[in-house]
Parts: structure tokens; sequence; C-alpha cells
């Protein structure tokens, strides 16, 4: 019985510690950038960011958009739950006129309100020299 009794206490701090720690990582996550999560986003690079739609929900599809400098190039970019470890998704950039495009989707989890986290590694052309930005929204449902 005793056995029982801790096992139950054990669950329950391992539960609520996991709660505390993701909201930690959220927050940690979300001062890795200067922009507000879901919204149009201007780096000092001078790289725009923007969603298709501010609300995205989990399953659908949706747009990330990137307005670049010319002397910048994409590297590489990849879509990774911060909320819940969820591997990443690898993102794949077209350009149109003058503006980039990946259509993406993200899938469900338990958590009703994900935060999302766009990694964009970046090249100078002029100087070589490496940028990495971090694009942050939430998925809910």
């Amino acid at each position: 019985m005793h056995i029982y009794r801790f096992t139950l206490f054990l669950m329950l701090i391992f539960v609520l510690t996991g709660c505390d720690n993701t909201n930690q990582k959220d927050q940690k996550a979300l001062l890795k950038t200067n922009c507000d999560a879901n919204q149009h986003c201007i780096y000092n690079t001078g790289v725009k960011v923007w969603l298709s739609d501010k609300n995205i929900t989990p399953e659908t599809p949706f747009s990330i958009y990137l307005d670049l400098p010319g002397h910048l190039k994409i590297d590489n970019a990849k879509l990774e739950s911060i909320t819940m470890y969820m591997g990443f998704i690898p993102q794949k950039f077209t350009k149109g006129a003058t503006i980039y495009k990946s259509d993406t989707m993200v899938g469900i989890c338990s958590e009703k309100n994900m935060l999302w986290q766009l990694v964009l590694n970046l090249s100078n052309l002029q100087t070589g020299e490496p940028i990495t930005h971090f694009y942050n929204f939430y998925v809910t449902y």
C-alpha cells in the first residue's frame, strides 16, 4: 500500500514538473525574437516573415512567407515544436516574383495550444556570415 501511494506521489510530481517545464520552454523560445507570435515580423537584417493566417490549426495546410534582402539566401529551414517534442518538419521555400513561400502543416497533439518555431538559417552572400532567425507561432484547436 505504501509503495502504491509513493508511486502515485512520484507520478503527480512528474506531471506537475512536466507542465511547468513546458511553460518555461515556451517562454524561453519567445524571448529569442522581438516579434509577437503569429504576427508579421521584421528582423533587424531586413528579413520579413509572416503566416497565411494568424489562427493556425493542426492538420490544416497553411503557408509561411519570407521577404529577404537581395544579399541573403536561405540555407535551410525547419519547424519544431517547443511545447512538446514532435521532431522537426523541414521547410522548402520556393521563390515567387519577390516573396518566398513554404506550404506546410503541423500535426495534432494532446496539447490544445502548442508553440511552434520556424528556425530559419540564412547566409549573407557578401560576407558569408551565417544568420539564424527564430519565428514563433501558436497552433490551437
